[in-house]
C-alpha cells in the first residue's frame, strides 16, 4: 500500500499542475520572497527585514517593473513569509486570505513560506524540558539557537525537540489551520478560472537542528532519545540518525498540510548545505576552525535530507562551487523529480557582506530552471536600502531582462561555477605562522610595509585564489623573517 501511495505521489508531481494537460511541460514559477507576516517576536524583528507598508502595492510594483507575468507554462509569483508559530492564528488567516486576493487582483501567483521551528516563543507551553533540545545524553538544555545569517550571529529561542509529542501537536494544529485557509483560497482561484495562481507552500526555512549559541555544541539528543536511542544504546552514526529525524519532521509538516487541503505536489521542503567540495577546501585552509564532521557542519541536512514523504525537494541555492553538481547527483539517485530553489539569489551572502558583484542573474536562473527546477524563490527584492547588494542583484536592469526572457518563454543561458583547486599543501601552516609572528613584528616595525600584502592575502583566500594566496604568504613571511 505504501509503495502505491509513493507511485501516486510521483505521478502527481510529474504532472505538476492539475490545470496543465499531460502533454504540456509543468508550470514553472519565478517567485520573489516578500518578508511579511506580522513579526510578533523581537527575535523575528531582529532576524528579518520589516514587512512592506502596502502588500498589494509591492506586488503590483514587482509585476509592473518586470513587465511580464508569464504564459501557460511559466508564471511570475510572490511568496509571503515567514509564517511562524510566533504569528497568531488570526494573523495567519488574514495573510493567507490577502495573498489570494492580491493574486487575483494582479495576476501574479501566490505562495507561502513557513518557518517550521525557529520562532515559537508565543507558544509558552512548549517551553518545557521535554520540548527543548539537549546538548548531551544527560539532558543539558539548549541555551538558544544560533543563526549565522550574517557575520554577527543572532541568538533566538532554544532549538525545539522536533519529534516531541507537544511539538508535533503544534505542527498538526498550525498545518491544519493553514491547510484549511489555503484550500479556501484555491477554491476562490479556481472559481475565477485561475487555479494556476497558486504556486505552493515551502514547508520549512532551512529546516535543521541548529547549533547551540552559548556553547557551539550540536544538539539533538532529545530527538535521538525520542527515536529510541540512549547513552547505553546509541545509534551507529548519531549524525546520520539526526539527519533522518530532520527529514521525518519535514515530511510530517508536508503530510499535515496535504491532509488539511494543500494539493499534493505543491509542498516543498527547504534545507541548506555547504558543498562537500567547499567543505574539503575549508578543512585544508582552516583546519582549526573547520574541525566538525561534514554532517554537523551542515546541521545534519545533507542533500538527501531534502527528500521527504509528501514533499517536492527544495534547497537554498546561493552561488557556491560544487553545490549544484552535488545536488544533481542526489536528484539522479531519486529519479530526477521536479524540485525547488526555496531560497537564493545570484550572490553568495558572504560576498554580499563584502559588497561583491555576484553573478549574472540569467546564468543563475539558467543553472536552476534548465535542470529541473519548477520553482525559484528569489531573495532580495525590496529588501533594505537601494544599495543593499541583495536588492541590487535582484532589481538591476540585467536581472529584469533575465526575468522577462524566462517569463516570455526564452531559453536561459547558464553560468557554470567552477570548483577551485585544493589549496597547496602548507598554506594553512604559513597562515598560522603569519598570525603568530606578525603582531610582534608590527610592534617593532609598524604596519605600513605589510598592510597591503595582508589585505591582498585576505582577499585571495576569500576569493579562493589559493595559488596567489600561497605566493603572498611566502612574501609576507619573507618580510617579517628578515
Amino acid at each position: 500500500m505504501h509503495s502505491i501511495k509513493k507511485l501516486a505521489l510521483l505521478f502527481i508531481a510529474l504532472l505538476w499542475s492539475s490545470e496543465a494537460s499531460p502533454a504540456q511541460e509543468p508550470v514553472r514559477y519565478l517567485a520573489f520572497q516578500i518578508f511579511t507576516g506580522g513579526f510578533d517576536s523581537s527575535a523575528m524583528r531582529q532576524a528579518f527585514p520589516p514587512p512592506p507598508d502596502d502588500l498589494l502595492r509591492t506586488v503590483t510594483d514587482l509585476r509592473d517593473r518586470i513587465g511580464a507575468q508569464g504564459n501557460s507554462n511559466r508564471r511570475l509569483g510572490f511568496i509571503l513569509g515567514p509564517l511562524a508559530f510566533d504569528n497568531s492564528d488570526e494573523d495567519v488567516r488574514k495573510l493567507i486570505a490577502s495573498g489570494f486576493d492580491i493574486a487575483l487582483d494582479t495576476g501574479v501567483a501566490v505562495g507561502f513560506h513557513i518557518d517550521d521551528s525557529m520562532f515559537w516563543g508565543r507558544l509558552t507551553s512548549l517551553n518545557a524540558p521535554e520540548n527543548i533540545e539537549w546538548l548531551d545524553w544527560q539532558g543539558t538544555p539548549d541555551t538558544g539557537r544560533r543563526l549565522d545569517w550574517s557575520s554577527k550571529p543572532i541568538k533566538i529561542m532554544p532549538q525545539l525537540c522536533i519529534n516531541s509529542k507537544a511539538v508535533k501537536d503544534a505542527v498538526s494544529q498550525r498545518a491544519a489551520l493553514m491547510g484549511r485557509e489555503i484550500a479556501r483560497g484555491i477554491q476562490k482561484l479556481r472559481a475565477a478560472g485561475r487555479g494556476d495562481l497558486f504556486l505552493g507552500v515551502i514547508a520549512g526555512w532551512e529546516t535543521q537542528i541548529g547549533q547551540d549559541f552559548d556553547t557551539g555544541k550540536y544538539p539533538g539528543y532529545c530527538a535521538l532519545t525520542n527515536a529510541g536511542y540512549s547513552a547505553n544504546h546509541p545509534p551507529a552514526d548519531p549524525d546520520v540518525a539526526r539527519s533522518r529525524i530532520i527529514a521525518e519532521f519535514a515530511g510530517f509538516w508536508a503530510r499535515s498540510l496535504i491532509a488539511a487541503g494543500v494539493p499534493e505536489g505543491k509542498v516543498y521542503s527547504h534545507i541548506a548545505y555547504q558543498s562537500s567540495a567547499m567543505y574539503g577546501i575549508a578543512r585544508r585552509v582552516h583546519p582549526a576552525e573547520v574541525s566538525a564532521p561534514y554532517l554537523q557542519t551542515l546541521h545534519f541536512t545533507p542533500p538527501a535530507g531534502a527528500f521527504c514523504d509528501g514533499c517536492l525537494p527544495g534547497i537554498s541555492t546561493y552561488p557556491q562551487p560544487g553545490h549544484l553538481e552535488q545536488w544533481q547527483e542526489e536528484l539522479a539517485k531519486h529519479g530526477n523529480p521536479p524540485w525547488a530553489s526555496s531560497e537564493g539569489t545570484a550572490i553568495d551572502p558572504g560576498e554580499a557582506e563584502r559588497r561583491g558583484a555576484g553573478m549574472d542573474m540569467e546564468g543563475y536562473l539558467g543553472n536552476l530552471f534548465n535542470h529541473g527546477a519548477v520553482l525559484v524563490n528569489v531573495f532580495g527584492w525590496g529588501v533594505g536600502e537601494v544599495n543593499n547588494p541583495f536588492r541590487t542583484i535582484a532589481e538591476n536592469a540585467t536581472a529584469l531582462a533575465a526575468y522577462r526572457k524566462f517569463l516570455s518563454g526564452g531559453t536561459l543561458s547558464e553560468t557554470p561555477i567552477s570548483v577551485p583547486s585544493l589549496p597547496p599543501e602548507g598554506l594553512s601552516d604559513k597562515i598560522h605562522r603569519i598570525q603568530a609572528e606578525l603582531p610582534g613584528w608590527i610592534q617593532k616595525n609598524g604596519p605600513a610595509e605589510v598592510r597591503g600584502p595582508m589585505k591582498q592575502l585576505d582577499e585571495a583566500i576569500k576569493e579562493k585564489r589559493f595559488d596567489a594566496a600561497a605566493a603572498l604568504a611566502d612574501a609576507i613571511l619573507g618580510t617579517i623573517e628578515k
